[in-house]
């Protein structure tokens, strides 16, 4: 359980760094040694860690406040609702792509002062 937080968690993050993006998706000054896009994030998000799961299922069985509750759900319905680009390039620069990265600052600010959802299930 507690790689499943991990990985979701690393997602988000990777969601809320454009600069991360551009090296990833990119491939921009990549010195990671790691490459991504869009759709293996997404995919990776929704079908190999289950956000939906756990942000339904795992989330309340962690003592989150409603309001990080809430931003998981926000970053949620933006990412349910965007509309893919033809391009990872038009993608990042899309403003209704800047909301969710935002959105997703927003969960990882919060996700730092919940020391339990990374312990909790260890």
């Amino acid at each position: 359980m507690k790689e499943r937080i991990d990985n979701i968690y690393n997602k988000i993050a990777e969601l809320a760094d454009l600069n991360l993006q551009r090296k990833l998706w990119l491939n921009e000054e990549n010195n990671t040694g790691f490459i991504s896009s869009y759709v293996e994030l997404i995919c990776s998000l929704f079908d190999d860690f289950n956000f939906a799961d756990f942000i339904d299922i795992t989330a309340p069985k962690i003592d989150l406040s409603n309001t990080f509750f809430s931003e998981l759900n926000k970053l949620r319905d933006l990412l349910n609702k965007y509309h893919e680009k033809e391009s990872d390039l038009e993608i990042i620069n899309d403003p209704e792509w800047r909301k969710i990265v935002e959105q997703a600052n927003i969960v990882l600010k919060m996700w730092h002062n919940f020391d339990n959802l990374v312990n909790e299930f260890k």
